[in-house]
């Protein structure tokens, strides 16, 4: 007499229960991982996607959890063995707790509202004085320049904020003042953040996976600033007799070229060593340089002929939304107010529209990745 007759029902053997769990467990674990590598490939809101679509399983796991639990199904592949019960409980809670933490995670280091996050006292970050024809200080409290008539455009924008220009001191600055709590050189005082950096940033890929850029809203190229008039080529410079500031892009591309140049923190500094015959010339970008060479009466910067500088507002990490509403105000500057503005503050320092052509229209907004980098 077999074990149905004697009116007992067999149990399946190892084999058979081990199929019955991977003919579940398989599946699952493919879904799972293909969906994961769907979202994770689309950055633009992959992160966004998952997070809202894990808030709502993790409510529902707890659900089924609670019902398998207590036995509300009949089938009998959803009920859990008395003696496995324990386990089944700790496993379904792991599962939950880490899908609700991912979504606490999401909510907390999402990106915010770019009107709320542009809302009250804007701190935009700039090279006090170096530079005029992008911003000087007019002694009434109200600078001027072309940079400033940007961020003027992003204020009237955003109605309901205050900008306040934040000294930033060093090129290095315009990265951690956007990344959170930094200090000036020598200073020693923490200082509060900065929202954006607007401040003849130029934008590189390299410098992109450190910040986010709006832009271009400007285009210019390298120069260098030479006592002797008859000098037309960084050639005729003797190597180790060119000053940079330090980090920057003049920095990198006469390193490039062995040209070992003299860094200073600042374009003031070198200008300096130029003044005190320490150095024969200084390289920066040429709209940079112009404003020095017309305070010294020397001739407009001798360009380079390599490199395009392209000149973006800086603003944290990951943030594509705050991103797409600046790129408006950028793009009717360009439209609107960028001629006004180049004739107004950088043509009286010899600089030509002719030289230095007007970018068409801001450059896509970059992704955000899954989480902030």
């Amino acid at each position: 007499m077999n074990d149905s007759e004697g009116g007992r029902v067999s149990q399946p053997g190892p084999a058979t229960s081990l199929t019955r769990e991977l003919f579940w467990v398989v599946p699952a674990v493919i879904a799972v991982g293909g969906a994961t590598v769907f979202l994770l490939s689309n950055r633009a809101w992959g992160a966004d996607a998952a997070a809202i679509i894990g808030f709502p399983l993790s409510v529902l796991a707890i659900i089924v959890t609670i019902l398998i639990d207590r036995g509300a199904f009949k089938a009998p592949f959803l009920k859990v063995p008395r003696d496995r019960r324990r386990t089944f409980k700790s496993a379904a809670a792991f599962i939950v707790i880490v899908m609700l933490g991912t979504v606490a995670v999401w909510w907390i280091r999402r990106e915010s509202d770019p009107f709320d996050y542009m809302s009250g006292d804007i701190r935009v970050g700039y090279v006090a004085f170096e530079y005029q024809g992008w911003h000087t200080d007019t002694g009434s409290g109200n600078p001027e320049g072309f940079d400033v008539d940007l961020v003027n455009e992003i204020q009237a924008y955003f109605s309901s904020s205050r900008v306040t220009w934040v000294d930033l001191g060093t090129l290095e600055n315009r990265f951690a003042a956007l990344r959170g709590e930094w200090s000036k050189d020598g200073a020693g005082v923490e200082q509060k953040p900065v929202k954006l950096v607007v401040s003849n940033f130029s934008m590189t890929p390299e410098r992109a996976e450190r910040v986010d850029f709006v832009g271009p809203y400007f285009v210019d190229s390298q120069g260098f600033l030479a006592r002797d008039p008859k000098v037309t080529s960084i050639s005729q410079i003797a190597r180790g007799r060119v000053c940079v500031v330090r980090n920057s892009r003049s920095d990198e591309k006469l390193t490039q070229i062995g040209w070992n140049p003299v860094r200073e923190n600042s374009l003031a500094a070198c200008v300096a060593e130029f003044q005190g015959d320490r150095v024969d010339a200084v390289s920066n970008d040429r709209s940079l340089v112009a404003g020095f060479a017309k305070r010294l009466g020397l001739s407009p910067p001798v360009p380079l002929n390599y490199g395009a500088e392209k000149y973006g507002v800086a603003i944290p990490n990951n943030m594509p939304r705050l991103c797409a509403e600046l790129t408006k105000v950028v793009n009717d500057f360009l439209t609107y107010n960028w001629s006004d503005s180049f004739r107004t503050h950088l043509a009286p320092l010899g600089l030509s529209e002719k030289m230095h052509v007007r970018p068409a229209s801001a450059d896509p907004c970059q992704p955000a990745g899954p989480w902030y980098r």
